[in-house]
């Protein structure tokens, strides 16, 4: 078994060498490695220090819808890795990315431009504290999780990006959610959310998971393994991971 597919990467289009590789570079790498569809995902406009710019987004279509014809032996996207951006569930996903992206991801993300100093001191200041000390932990759970639901309510998110990650969820409430509105929920390959306890409590849902390497660097693109381990300790039926193939 391996993926046939890989719905998250990032390109040289990000902030600050945030990652490595040119676009033409990772279609060749996702060929060789036995890929037929990609997506490229860099982080939304929302992160100063990673995303990509708004004067990049046409010009990156461009270079997809160019590069799609020189390689019609893969598919390839033009997708984002939005950014959730304040308590109440807001975005960056703006207009021009819903009119031009093939897929939309969407996760929790530390660095970016929050709506409010209030965001920023609940997501960043007494996050740390309830993951370090125990302080407030059962509300920091709530917020966190009320951001991330509200984001999957008022938002056409494809994928939910390493739900899990970074800050405290409760995963049962973002899975029954995630069910409700159809998005598929990631088994991120770079990082270990959605962990093995995780899974367990999602399974029980009727969703869908796509196993993404979230390559920064072309040598990592179509990596899998960890995620898909992940998931046979979990016992979740494989047959509900989109782009695995037996």
């Amino acid at each position: 078994m391996k993926i046939n597919k890989d719905y998250h990467m990032h390109s040289k289009f990000s902030k600050n060498n945030h990652a490595k590789s040119k676009l033409e570079d990772i279609v060749i790498e996702a060929i060789n490695r036995g890929l037929d569809e990609i997506a490229i995902t860099n982080h939304g406009i929302g992160h100063p220090f990673y995303g990509i710019r708004k004067k990049h987004i046409l010009e990156i279509k461009s270079e997809i819808e160019a590069l799609n014809k020189k390689y019609s032996q893969i598919k390839i996207l033009f997708g984002v890795e939005a950014n959730i951006l304040s308590l109440s569930g807001e975005t960056d996903i703006t207009k021009e990315l819903i009119d031009n992206c093939d897929i939309i991801l969407c996760g929790y993300h530390k660095g970016v431009k929050y709506k409010t100093f209030k965001d920023f001191w609940n997501f960043i200041v007494l996050n740390k504290l309830a993951k370090r000390f125990g302080f407030r932990k059962e509300i920091q759970i709530q917020r966190n999780t009320n951001a991330i639901v509200s984001a999957l309510n008022n938002y056409k998110i494809d994928i939910l990006t390493h739900p899990g990650d970074k800050i405290l969820v409760d995963i049962d409430k973002i899975a029954k959610v995630a069910e409700k509105n159809n998005v598929i929920l990631e088994i991120n390959n770079s990082h270990t959310h959605l962990n093995v306890e995780e899974i367990k409590i999602c399974k029980k849902y009727d969703l869908k998971y796509a196993i993404n390497s979230d390559s920064h660097i072309k040598d990592t693109i179509g990596n899998y393994q960890l995620g898909l381990d992940r998931a046979v300790e979990a016992g979740l039926d494989l047959d509900r991971i989109i782009n695995l193939k037996k």
